[in-house]
């Protein structure tokens, strides 16, 4: 496929790398600009491009950004046509994104998202760490897999965003619908706990609405206390942490 990648993160840049050596046509953008990515990113293929390239004559766009830059990319967004499927990865951080007031009144990220951008999307990868992403994947059929939750309202859409999912060695699974992502938002149990495609279901099914905002909370508190603002623990101690919390 055609993919176009907005933000270089760390999610962006193992998406980057790991659908390139997959054998897709990947470009990857920024908001600094192509000089600035560096070229480990694009050492499986990548082609760093600006933001308004990576939108145009492709398959899917993948939106690996801040979550509250979302309306920001809406404009270039609205260019795309409606049969290119749109990809989410981003995670509201209420201490950074200024505190979104539907979202704080229960409104599910996601759907959000699809409002700001006026558009169908797919909500993937926001439910596994940075490191696991990197150096957790795993050959289809092995046992100890992580699965990640892929929702959407479009099946077309899921099924195409599922398979790229697999091709960045993780075991895809069918969430349901946008409604429903909110049960892999962080301080659910299927957030950062790296689980299997058996343990999944379940993890999903025990989500409370009412409690993962303050597990989330706790969470965050808890990584900022043990490390400082702006570090991410490594993937052994995310995952015990939000096991620990949210599970």
């Amino acid at each position: 496929m055609k993919i176009g990648i907005l933000g270089t993160g760390n999610i962006g840049k193992t998406l980057t790398r790991r659908l390139s050596a997959a054998g897709h046509e990947v470009k990857v953008a920024n908001s600094r600009g192509p000089e600035t990515i560096e070229a480990d990113v694009l050492s499986s293929g990548g082609r760093a491009v600006t933001a308004a390239e990576a939108v145009v004559d492709v398959d899917a766009v993948i939106l690996s950004i801040p979550f509250d830059r979302i309306p920001q990319v809406a404009p270039l967004i609205t260019k795309v046509p409606a049969d290119t499927v749109v990809i989410d990865t981003s995670n509201y951080i209420p201490h950074r994104d200024s505190g979104i007031a539907a979202i704080e009144a229960g409104q599910p990220e996601s759907v959000w998202a699809a409002k700001q951008l006026g558009r169908s999307i797919v909500k993937a990868w926001n439910s596994i760490g940075a490191e696991s992403f990197a150096y957790r994947d795993k050959p289809a059929g092995s046992a100890d897999r992580i699965s990640l939750p892929v929702a959407a309202d479009s099946p077309r859409e899921r099924d195409l965003a599922m398979a790229l999912v697999e091709d960045t060695g993780f075991d895809a699974f069918d969430a349901g619908p946008l409604a429903e992502s909110w049960r892999q938002q962080p301080g659910t149990p299927a957030y950062c706990t790296d689980l299997t495609r058996h343990e999944l279901p379940d993890a999903l099914a025990a989500a409370d609405a009412a409690r993962s905002p303050k597990r989330r909370d706790l969470g965050f508190a808890v990584v900022q206390e043990r490390f400082g603002a702006g570090v991410q623990p490594d993937a052994e101690y995310l995952v015990r942490l939000n096991r620990a919390i949210c599970m």
